[in-house]
C-alpha cells in the first residue's frame, strides 16, 4: 500500500508548512485587509507596464537612432512619465493603506479587549496584548508596502525574462539562475531566522511587563534598593535577549539578500565579461541586455529584501492571532448589542453561590474557595463586610458585581436567575470605588447631567482647590491617594447607579473625610434608596450600617443586623 505521508521528508514538511503559513498571511494583506480592491493594485501594474515598455523603448531608440526621432522616442517619454506618476500615486495609496490597516487591527483588538472578561485580564500577560498591538501590527501592515514591490517585480519579470530570451537565450538562461540562487539562500537562512524571531517578540513583550512595573510599580521600587538593582538586572537581561536574537536574525536575513545582490552581480558580470565572447555577441546586444537589467535588478532586489520583511510579518501576523485568538475565547457574553441601563431593582440575591480562585502562574497551590454564599440584598439598605486579608471580600465583591462568574449557584435580580446574556445590563446597576481603583482622564461615557453632578460632588469632597473639569477632562490626576480615591468616589456618585460598591474607602482618609463618609454621605445614599455595599476595617463604626457580613477564609461566618446610627461594642 502506498503511503503518501510516509515519504514526504521533514524538509518536505517544513517548506509545505512556510508556503501554507505565508499563503495565510498573504491571504490576509490581500483580501482581508481590501488591499486587492484598492486601485493601488492597478496603479502597481501600470507601473510595472510602463517599466517594461521604457525598456523596450530605450533598445529600440538606440536601435533606430541613426534613422531619426521615430515612435520609440514618444513611448519612452510617455512610459517615463506614467512610471513616475504611478510610481508616486502607488507610495501614496500603499501608506493610507498602512494606516487603514493598522486602524482596523487596532479598533479589532481593542473592542476585543473592552469586552473580555475578568479571566483573561487576570491571567494574560498584559506585555503580550500591548505588543500584539504594537509593534506587532506595525509589522504587519509594514509588509503591505513589500507586497506590492514584489508583485510590480513580478510583473516585471515575467515580461523581462521573456524579452531576455529574445534578445539573448544565454543571458535569460542567467537571470533566471540568478533568481533561483537567491530563493535558494532566503530558504536557507529563513527557518534559523525565524526561531530567533519568535524569541525576540517575546523578549518584546517581556520588556513591555518590565516597563510597566518600574512605572506602576515606582514606589515599592524606591523603598527598596535590592528591589530596584534586581528590576534593573533584569531589565536589561530582556533588553540584552531582544539585542541579541534580533542582531541573529538579521545576520541570518543579511546572508540571504547578499545571495541576492550576489546574483544580481554574477548576471551584470555575465553580460560584461561573457556576451561579448558568445556567438552573436557584440556591443549592441550587451547595450540592450544591460539596459533590460539595470531596470529589473531594482525591483528584483526588492523582491528578495521583501522575504526577509515577509517572515518577520508572518511571525508578527501569528502572534497577533494567538492574542486575538484568546481575546474571543474570553468575550463576556451580552456585551454585543448596545446595553439598556436598569433604573431600579426590588432585590439582589446569592444563592449557594461557589467561585474557586486560583493563584495566576502558579498551577501547584491550592486555590481558594469561596461559598457557599447565600446572602439577599434591598434597596436602601446599608451593608457592611469586614474580615481579615484573604478572607475572600474582593471575590465576593466580584460575584456580586457580576464582575466575577460564580463556579455553581445562582445570582438573581428581583427573583429572575442572571444568565451571561442578562449580566452586562445587569452590571449597569452599579457604581463603585474598588482598592484597586483606575481613574481616567477623561469623563468617558458620562451624560451632561453627570457632569454637572459630579462637580457638585467634587466640590463637596473638598477637591475643587485640587482638581477641575476643563470640558470633559480633569485638570489633573497628579494628587494625593486620599485625594485620588475622593475624586473616584465622586465619578462614582455622579454616576447615580441604584447599588454603590465601596471596597475600604475610608482607609486613606483623614479624620475629617473619614467621619463625613460615615455620619454625612453613606446615611444620605440609604435615604435616596441605593444599596450601599461597603468594605471596611473599621470596627467603632459598624454600627452605622443595617448589617454587618463577617468572612473567614472564603466563609460568611456571620450576617447579623444592626441599629444604625449607634455604636457598636468593640470585643
Amino acid at each position: 500500500m502506498n503511503n503518501s505521508n510516509a515519504a514526504i521528508s521533514p524538509d518536505e514538511a517544513g517548506f509545505r508548512k512556510l508556503i501554507n503559513r505565508r499563503m495565510i498571511v498573504l491571504r490576509a494583506l490581500l483580501v482581508t485587509s481590501g488591499v486587492v480592491r484598492d486601485p493601488v493594485i492597478i496603479l502597481t501594474f501600470l507601473n510595472s507596464l510602463s517599466r517594461a515598455a521604457m525598456m523596450f523603448a530605450i533598445n529600440e531608440t538606440a536601435r533606430t537612432a541613426s534613422d531619426g526621432m521615430g515612435w520609440s522616442v514618444v513611448l519612452l517619454v510617455v512610459s517615463a512619465i506614467t512610471m513616475l506618476a504611478c510610481g508616486y500615486l502607488t507610495r501614496v495609496r500603499v501608506h493610507r493603506l498602512i494606516v487603514r490597516v493598522k486602524e482596523a487591527m487596532r479598533l479589532r483588538m481593542s473592542r476585543a479587549l473592552l469586552r473580555a472578561n475578568i479571566d483573561f485580564l487576570l491571567s494574560s500577560s498584559h506585555g503580550q496584548v500591548f505588543s500584539a498591538m504594537t509593534s506587532e501590527v506595525d509589522e504587519v501592515s509594514g509588509a503591505i508596502i513589500n507586497v506590492i514591490e514584489s508583485i510590480e517585480a513580478v510583473v516585471i519579470v515575467c515580461i523581462a525574462v521573456p524579452y531576455l530570451f529574445w534578445i539573448s537565450p544565454s543571458a535569460a538562461l542567467v537571470t533566471s539562475g540568478a533568481m533561483v540562487l537567491g530563493g535558494l539562500g532566503y530558504l536557507i537562512f529563513d527557518r534559523p531566522a525565524r526561531k530567533e524571531m519568535v524569541i525576540t517578540s517575546r523578549a518584546r513583550a517581556e520588556f513591555c511587563d518590565r516597563v510597566s512595573d518600574m512605572l506602576a510599580g515606582w514606589k515599592e521600587v524606591r523603598l527598596r534598593d535590592t528591589r530596584r538593582h534586581a528590576i534593573e538586572v533584569e531589565t536589561q537581561r530582556v533588553i540584552q535577549k531582544f539585542g541579541a536574537s534580533a542582531n541573529r536574525a538579521e545576520e541570518l536575513y543579511s546572508m540571504s539578500t547578499a545571495f541576492g545582490q550576489a546574483a544580481v552581480v554574477l548576471m551584470l558580470c555575465f553580460v560584461v565579461v561573457v556576451v561579448p565572447l558568445l556567438p552573436g555577441g557584440n556591443t549592441a546586444v550587451m547595450f540592450q541586455i544591460l539596459t533590460v537589467l539595470f531596470l529589473t535588478s531594482g525591483p528584483i532586489e526588492l523582491l528578495f529584501n521583501a522575504f526577509p520583511r515577509m517572515s518577520r510579518a508572518e511571525n508578527a501576523y501569528f502572534r497577533i492571532q494567538v492574542v486575538e485568538a484568546e481575546l474571543l475565547r474570553m468575550q463576556s457574553p451580552g456585551l454585543q448589542g448596545e446595553i439598556v441601563p436598569r433604573g431600579s431593582f426590588q432585590s439582589l440575591e446569592l444563592r449557594n453561590v461557589m467561585a474557586t480562585v486560583s493563584e495566576a502562574g502558579n498551577r501547584d497551590s491550592d486555590p481558594f474557595v469561596l461559598g457557599p454564599v447565600n446572602l439577599t440584598f434591598k434597596p436602601g439598605e446599608t451593608i457592611f463586610i469586614c474580615g481579615g486579608n484573604g478572607s475572600g471580600k474582593t471575590t465576593l465583591l466580584g460575584l456580586i458585581t457580576g464582575l466575577r462568574n460564580p463556579d455553581s449557584g445562582e445570582i438573581l435580580l428581583d427573583g429572575a436567575s442572571m444568565d451571561p446574556e442578562t449580566k452586562a445590563g445587569f452590571r449597569e446597576l452599579f457604581s463603585g470605588v474598588f482598592s484597586g481603583f483606575h481613574l481616567f482622564d477623561r469623563t468617558f461615557g458620562m451624560t451632561d447631567q453627570e457632569v454637572s453632578l459630579l462637580k457638585e460632588r467634587i466640590a463637596e469632597l473638598k477637591l475643587s482647590d485640587r482638581v477641575s473639569l476643563h470640558e470633559d477632562r480633569f485638570s489633573t490626576l497628579t494628587l494625593s491617594a486620599g485625594q485620588r480615591r475622593r475624586l473616584a468616589l465622586a465619578v462614582a456618585l455622579a454616576e447615580s447607579r441604584p447599588i454603590i460598591i465601596l471596597d475600604e474607602f475610608a482607609a486613606d482618609q483623614d479624620p475629617a473625610n473619614r467621619a463625613y463618609f460615615y455620619d454625612v454621605l453613606v446615611p444620605e445614599l440609604a435615604a435616596s434608596g441605593q444599596l450601599v455595599i461597603a468594605v471596611t476595617h473599621d470596627d467603632h463604626q459598624f454600627g452605622k450600617c443595617d448589617r454587618l457580613i463577617k468572612m473567614e477564609a472564603g466563609k460568611i461566618v456571620s450576617d447579623e443586623p444592626q441599629s444604625r446610627g449607634t455604636l457598636a461594642k468593640t470585643p
